[in-house]
């Protein structure tokens, strides 16, 4: 069964940004939280490698796809299909990134077709996108990788909701510097 899914890095505060995030400095000052992807211990390791192929299609709203620096022309994660939902087109987005202009429900769609064929799941790679899925009751998982670090500010993980989103914790995975929260939306 096709999941469709999020995954970010996150301060303790909530941010999977700090302040300045902008085209050529993606995070700001948050590159912090990242540090993880660097360690090989074995829960890192073991995330960092099931999320790396786990997902067939990637969905990223356009602020994140410009503030990544349109991921050099390929996807967030190598060898996935790159959806960018967008209110205008992208007349010079590259080869392999579908740009969608009918929003959100119909890049989730899309994304699943591919991800249905390969047999694998749907990334949403930005908060403001996954706050989105939720409202759409499109998103079915959350995954957290949530760094010891108080940002104090930037983008936080998700932006306000209409009403609580009841969760269940699937999984942790404490590794130092580091906890790998995975969540089950209840629906």
């Amino acid at each position: 069964m096709t999941l469709v899914y999020t995954h970010l890095s996150a301060s303790v505060d909530g941010y999977v940004s700090g302040r300045g995030a902008r085209a050529g400095l993606g995070l700001g000052n948050g590159f912090r939280i990242f540090d993880w992807l660097s360690d090989h211990s074995s829960a890192n390791r073991a995330v960092k490698e099931y999320g790396g192929s786990r997902a067939a299609a990637v969905v990223a709203g356009r602020n994140t796809y410009e503030h990544a620096d349109r991921w050099g022309g390929n996807s967030m994660d190598a060898g996935t299909r790159l959806f960018v939902v967008s209110r205008d087109p992208i007349p010079d987005a590259a080869e392999g990134q579908t740009i969608v202009t009918d929003g959100l429900e119909s890049a989730v769609r899309q994304a699943r077709e591919v991800a249905e064929a390969a047999g694998k799941d749907v990334k949403i790679a930005a908060g403001a996108t996954a706050t989105e899925a939720i409202r759409l009751g499109l998103l079915d998982e959350i995954l957290i990788s949530q760094v010891p670090v108080l940002l104090g500010g930037g983008h936080p993980f998700f932006r306000e909701l209409p009403e609580a989103v009841e969760l269940e914790c699937t999984s942790v995975a404490v590794n130092q510097g580091v906890t790998h929260l995975t969540y089950r939306i209840v629906k």
